[in-house]
């Protein structure tokens, strides 16, 4: 460990302890705002990547179950979205290769 590019800076305690505490306080804020986020809304729709990711295909088959109306998408601009039910009918109904 070189040492000469380095600085040593004394703190008081209770300051010490308060800087802590902060950011304690941050990382939970980050978390909870992560956690409500997600539980206040009810997912209707994924994207088409993380139906990829859920299903396990890639984007080929993907793009054939598309073209051979196999699963349903919602067109909004330029992203694509999957009803969430798709998901389970992916994986029940026989004519889906």
């Amino acid at each position: 460990m070189n040492t000469e590019n380095m600085a040593l800076v004394m703190i008081p305690k209770e300051e010490w302890t308060g800087l802590l505490a902060a950011q304690e306080d941050i990382l939970q804020q980050l978390k909870d705002l992560n956690t409500n986020s997600r539980s206040d809304i009810p997912l209707k729709y994924v994207t088409a990547k993380e139906f990829m990711c859920t299903v396990r295909i890639k984007r080929t088959k993907f793009d054939q179950l598309v073209s051979t109306n196999k699963i349903k998408i919602i067109k909004k601009k330029r992203k694509i979205y999957v009803p969430i039910s798709e998901i389970d009918r992916y994986f029940n109904d026989k004519s889906i290769a």
